[in-house]
């Protein structure tokens, strides 16, 4: 160890008086020399730009703010935009953060966990016109969504779903068309917020099946179709808003109920149709912050537990109304009834029956049915951002499988006709044949395009399954029913045959020709057609007809041809013999 300095020569009376002020120098040099081997063992507490007393505490720079701490459970006094000492320390500045907050536990009837509420809560940053809030919702439905005004068009939507680890969330700004799915938009920024006072920030918490987002969106008052008018709000002119949850395992919402559930980290991910919908309304005059040092994600509000919050500035009647899509449910079903089972059996009964009426009856009914499910899947495919302009495969496939069958359907009447007047084989016909079978295929290839299309990529392997027994089924009938249906006919010939002979034993053998066979009177045979009998020489004595002997005129040739229809004209006696 060296010294600063050098002990002088001196007298010892001298060197007692000054014993004490070098005791202490070597004191403050070891201390020094021990502080320098601290700070090497041990991590730089103002790396994050605070201070901190202990080895232990957490960087004392919160989120994005600037602040110290002086211990562990010292509170950050900044909210969002401060500084936070450790995980488990409140923020005392959550429950002053000016908000507005709206819950309901109308999507959970029924449920006893009041943590997977919705709720959604907003604070308004007055300087930058930013807006923090928290949104929270039952993890069984795919997404959540609240929109700034009282309808869907030209509404500003903060949507939120799980990303696609399943565990995080994804924040996707859209903007509404109208009562069809919202596009993302690039006029708005958002950020996810994370802070140590937010437990379970912008994830999928497992324990009590709650969506949860927790974010900011930059100059988010006011966007291309509207703005949020929180200046002019208040207690008496409350600022509407509307919210949603999409399908899920809570209800029977249309094509997304039961599948796998969205998770995606793409802001475009496309939506099923909402399963609850409501509206509210907001006093935002009492979620204003005057600087953005006081602005942040509104905390929990509630007084019986620090992370639930309660309805506070907020109206509305609290109704929540149940919704669904039907109509893709409606026409993959159709769709797949008549290609895996209409169309298969009327080409079945043309085989086994030869009945072409019955035939053309069932494709018929096959044909109404594809119309209406075509009608149908051009409506819903209006709705949705991935379908509107009606570019997918599966899409293309249906509007030519569409055509086919039609001109399919030209194409066996026409043939019919001309085959039932000449008896003869035609082009159409052949065309008919192999045109028919090859459509069938193809819409049934098609069934599962559609199954990924509308987000329901599970139900391919059921309707596999299902398509593999209706062909065995059709097969084995081709192949053996044709035997039975034969034996039918035999037998049916057979009765018949039988009823005719015994018509014939009981009513006699009817008219029968004249015989000219031996007669009594001994005449010969005639040599010209075998049969015995008199011959025509027999009757040479008799002479001609009297008619054939005749050589006056029965003068009929001057009576005048009456018209069909005309006057009558003279009426001349007919002559006699």
């Amino acid at each position: 160890m060296h010294f600063p300095f050098v002990l002088p020569k001196m007298h010892f009376a001298g060197f007692l008086t000054r014993l004490p002020l070098a005791l202490l120098a070597v004191s403050l040099c070891g201390l020094t020399q021990q502080h320098a081997a601290w700070a090497q063992d041990s991590p730089d507490p103002m790396a994050d730009g605070g201070s901190s007393a202990d080895q232990d505490s957490p960087d004392p720079m919160g989120d994005s703010g600037s602040g110290s701490s002086a211990d562990q459970d010292s509170p950050d006094p900044m909210g969002d935009s401060g500084s936070s000492a450790g995980q488990d320390s409140p923020d005392p500045m959550g429950a002053n953060i000016p908000s507005a907050v709206y819950t309901t536990s109308a999507l959970t009837a029924g449920s006893s966990n009041s943590s997977n509420d919705f709720v959604f809560a907003v604070n308004i940053d007055s300087e930058t016109d930013d807006v923090y809030f928290h949104m929270s919702s039952p993890s069984g439905n795919d997404w959540m969504g609240v929109g700034f005004g009282s309808k869907m068009m030209d509404s500003l939507m903060l949507i939120a779903y799980p990303s696609s680890n399943g565990t995080g969330m994804t924040l996707s700004p859209r903007l509404g068309k109208g009562h069809t799915e919202p596009e993302h938009t690039d006029e708005v920024s958002c950020e996810m917020i994370y802070n140590s006072d937010l437990p379970g920030a912008n994830t999928v918490v497992e324990s009590t099946d709650t969506l949860k987002v927790d974010a900011v969106c930059r100059n988010a008052t006011s966007w291309s179709t509207g703005k949020l008018d929180y200046k002019s709000s208040s207690q008496d002119a409350m600022t509407p808003f509307i919210f949603a949850v999409g399908p899920g395992e809570h209800g029977h919402a249309g094509p997304g109920s039961g599948h796998l559930g969205l998770k995606s980290n793409s802001k475009s991910a496309g939506l099923e149709r909402h399963e609850y919908y409501g509206h509210f309304n907001l006093d935002l005059s009492q979620a204003v912050s005057e600087s953005t040092s006081k602005a942040g994600v509104p905390r929990p509000n509630s007084e019986d537990a620090n992370d639930l919050y309660t309805s506070v500035h907020a109206g509305g009647n609290g109704k929540v109304t149940s919704d669904g899509d039907p109509a893709p449910i409606i026409h993959g079903f159709i769709m797949c009834l008549t290609f895996v089972i209409i169309f298969p059996l009327g080409a079945l009964i043309l085989r086994l029956l030869e009945r072409v009426i019955l035939h053309a009856a069932v494709q018929f009914i096959g044909m109404i049915l594809v119309t209406a499910a075509t009608a149908g899947g051009i409506v819903v495919s209006r709705l949705y951002v991935r379908s509107k302009d009606f570019a997918t495969a599966h899409q293309i496939l249906g509007i030519l499988l569409f055509i086919a069958l039609w001109f399919q359907l030209g194409l066996g009447i026409l043939h019919h006709r001309i085959f039932k007047k000449q008896q003869r084989k035609t082009l159409m016909g052949k065309i008919h044949r192999y045109l028919g079978p090859v459509a069938v295929l193809i819409g049934i290839i098609n069934a599962p395009i559609g199954f990924h299309l509308a987000g329901n990529s599970h139900l391919g392997i059921p309707y596999a399954i299902i398509v593999v027994v209706v062909a065995i089924l059709m097969l084995l009938a081709r192949r053996f029913l044709p035997r039975f249906f034969g034996r039918n006919r035999r037998r049916k010939q057979a009765s018949a045959d039988a009823r005719a002979a015994q018509l014939r034993a009981e009513q006699g053998e009817g008219y029968q020709y004249p015989q000219f066979g031996q007669q009594s009177t001994g005449l010969a045979p005639n040599t010209h057609t075998g049969y015995g009998g008199p011959s025509a020489a027999s009757y040479e004595h008799l002479g001609p007809p009297p008619a054939y002997g005749r050589t006056e005129s029965y003068r009929s040739e001057d009576v005048p041809l009456q018209t069909y229809g005309g006057e009558a004209g003279v009426q001349h006696p007919r002559p006699t013999l």
